[in-house]
C-alpha cells in the first residue's frame, strides 16, 4: 500500500528560521539571554559575525553546518555556557580566548578597568621616563606606570589596560597554571605579551623571593568573592562549568581581600610592601560587600582615601584607596 502524501512542508532552515526557532526553544528552557545565545552559536558555526547573519538571513545552512549547530543547541539547552562552547568572550570590545580553567568575563569588571585608565591619565607622575612623540596607533613609548594584576585568570585585565594604556608596563600573577597559559594566549593574541610579565604563584608569593621589593604604581584584582554558602545557589552555568577556585571567596567572599590587604594571613605586608607612595589599590567586590571591605581597607593601616566605584547599573563594583 502506498502512502498519500504528507500535506504538511517541509520547514526551510534558513539562517532566519534557524534563530527564531533556537531563541524560543531556548527561552522555554530558561536560558539566560536566548535570542543572543543563537545568535553567538549559529555565526560561530557559520563563521562570520552576529551582524553578518542578518544580511545573509534567508541562506539555507547546509547539513554539516545544521548537524554542528543543533549539537551546540543541545549543549547550550543544557546550560553550558556559549563561551565554553564557542571558546571566546568579549570585554572591552575585545575578543578573548576562554577556557574552562578561567572565569568568563564580566561586563561589571568592565569598571574597573575605566577607572583605571582615568587615573592614569590623571597621574602624569607615573610615568617614570620621558615619553616620545606618537609612533602611529596613538601609541606612546616610554615607561609609563608600573600595574600588578593579582588573580588575573584569562588576563582580561591586564591585556585590557596594555591595549589601552601603551606606555605601561604589567606584571600578572596567577595561583592556577592552566589560567595562566590562557592569560599568555590572550597577551599573543592582542601582541601586548611583550609588556607582561606572567607569573605563577599565590598572590604576592611570585614577587616576595626577589632580592628588592618591586613596587608598582597600581595593584588590582577581581579575586574570587562569592561566600562559600552562595556558590552552591549560583546559576547551573556557572556553578558547574566555571573554576570553584575562582569563585569561592570564603565564608563572607572576602578572605582573598584581607590577604591582598594583609590583614588576615598576609605575608610581608600585602599590598602595603608592593605600592608606591601615593600610589593605588583596587579591588572588585560584590555589590553588598562595601562596608565590610571597606573596614578591611581600614584596618589595613597605610590607606587612605578609600571611596566606592560603582558600575553601569549603579552597583557598587570596586573599593579603591590610595598607599599613604
Amino acid at each position: 500500500m502506498t502512502l498519500p502524501p504528507s500535506s504538511k512542508p517541509v520547514p526551510v532552515w534558513t539562517v532566519g528560521s534557524l534563530l527564531t526557532w533556537t531563541a524560543d526553544f531556548f527561552a522555554k528552557k530558561n536560558i539566560d539571554e536566548p535570542r543572543l545565545s543563537a545568535e553567538l552559536l549559529l555565526a560561530h558555526v557559520l563563521k562570520c559575525s552576529r551582524m553578518a547573519l542578518y544580511t545573509q538571513y534567508e541562506k539555507i545552512p547546509g547539513d554539516a553546518e545544521r548537524a554542528a549547530f543543533r549539537t551546540l543547541v543541545n549543549q547550550r539547552s543544557n546550560h553550558v555556557p556559549v563561551a565554553h562552547l564557542i571558546g571566546k568572550a568579549w570585554f572591552f570590545s575585545l575578543e578573548f580566548t576562554v577556557t574552562r580553567d578561567v572565569l568568563i568575563p564580566r561586563p561589571d569588571t568592565e569598571t574597573l578597568v575605566e577607572f583605571i585608565i582615568q587615573q592614569v591619565r590623571q597621574h602624569p607622575e607615573w610615568s617614570t621616563a620621558p615619553t616620545s612623540p606618537d609612533t602611529g596607533a596613538g601609541a606612546v613609548s616610554g615607561s609609563g606606570p608600573a600595574i600588578l594584576d593579582l588573580c588575573t585568570g584569562s588576563g582580561i585585565i591586564a591585556v585590557s589596560l596594555a591595549k589601552q594604556l601603551p606606555a605601561a608596563t604589567l606584571t600578572a600573577t596567577d595561583i592556577s597554571p592552566q589560567a595562566l597559559a590562557v592569560a599568555k594566549q590572550n597577551a599573543d593574541i592582542h601582541k601586548v605579551r611583550d609588556r607582561i610579565t606572567f607569573l605563577e604563584g599565590d598572590l604576592f608569593a611570585p614577587l616576595e623571593s626577589a632580592p628588592a621589593p618591586t613596587l608598582f604604581h597600581i595593584i588590582v584584582a577581581n579575586p574570587p568573592y562569592i561566600p562559600t554558602a552562595q556558590v552552591n545557589d549560583l546559576p547551573t552555568g556557572i556553578k558547574h562549568h566555571e573554576p570553584r577556585l575562582a569563585l569561592d571567596g570564603g565564608p563572607d567572599g572576602l578572605d582573598l581581600h584581607r590577604r591582598i590587604l594583609a590583614t588576615v594571613g598576609g605575608r610581608g605586608g600585602g599590598a602595603k610592601n608592593f605600592l608606591h607612595a601615593g600610589g593605588l589599590l583596587i579591588l572588585e567586590m560584590q555589590h553588598d560587600q562595601g562596608s565590610a571591605l571597606h573596614a578591611a581597607f581600614a584596618a589595613a593601616g597605610y590607606l587612605t582615601h578609600i571611596k566606592t566605584i560603582r558600575d553601569a547599573a549603579s552597583h557598587p563594583r570596586c573599593l579603591t584607596a590610595v598607599k599613604l
